[in-house]
């Protein structure tokens, strides 16, 4: 399954940096050079810039261009600019299963899925890292019913198919919407042990809810994420067409 562009350009681009190909100081090559050299619109280019000006891997200056301001560190960060983004890279890294179980649900997450309390989905816990270290922790809920179409090998797919997509595809419910909530924890139990933090830790939690276009939920996940590791970008678009026009 393929990546966004940007996303393409941006991993190669901190893949250089890291390797020390372009130093502290070192200017990058232009966004004119950039779109040569992937073949993409200068929006694309821009897009993936913008992450590492905001990790604080790149400055730019107006007429001068682009130029190294640190090697990146381990932070995970990346660009949301739609539902699609949300859908095929909700993470930059692949998840590493910890278990997978047909459980009855808890109360607050079967009013999410619109299921009766007690109800079986399947809970999946999964952990992310970046540079050997851990930074996210997920408890994913999806409803039994749409399990029961999956292939036989999903569990080995979900490295490169997310878990949303995998419910969308199985069942032909395509994701219409979805909807999260951030919120700040302090970290406990199973989170506070994956993620090599002590309790209390002020950790950032990601609720995500996707619906099919029927209003059907198809998958509900509570994340947990270290601040000091992860960041995401969400990129807002005015939607008045003369607004645009005048930004060309």
């Amino acid at each position: 399954m393929s990546q966004p562009a940007y996303l393409r350009i941006l991993h190669a681009l901190r893949a250089r940096i890291a390797a020390g190909e372009w130093r502290v100081g070192d200017q990058i090559p232009t966004d004119e050079e950039l779109m040569a050299l992937f073949g993409v619109s200068r929006f694309t280019v821009r897009a993936a810039l913008d992450v590492l000006v905001a990790d604080g891997v790149i400055k730019r200056y107006r007429r001068r261009g682009s130029f190294v301001a640190a090697r990146p560190d381990g932070a995970s960060a990346w660009m949301l600019t739609s539902l699609d983004d949300l859908v095929m890279h909700g993470f930059p890294t692949e998840p590493i299963l910890l278990d997978v179980a047909l459980l009855p649900c808890p109360e607050p997450v079967a009013g999410v899925l619109g299921l009766d309390a007690a109800a079986p989905a399947l809970r999946i816990r999964a952990l992310r890292t970046a540079d050997g270290a851990p930074y996210s922790h997920s408890v994913i809920h999806i409803p039994e019913a749409f399990t029961r179409n999956f292939p036989p090998d999903w569990e080995s797919r979900v490295s490169t198919e997310p878990f949303v997509s995998l419910v969308a595809n199985a069942n032909a419910l395509p994701v219409h919407r979805a909807i999260q909530v951030a919120r700040a924890v302090a970290a406990e139990g199973e989170a506070a042990a994956m993620l090599q933090v002590t309790a209390g830790t002020p950790l950032l939690v990601l609720e995500r809810t996707f619906h099919s276009r029927d209003g059907v939920v198809l998958e509900h996940a509570e994340i947990a994420c270290r601040p000091d590791r992860y960041r995401q970008i969400i990129e807002f678009r005015s939607t008045n067409a003369a607004t645009r026009e005048d930004s060309c």
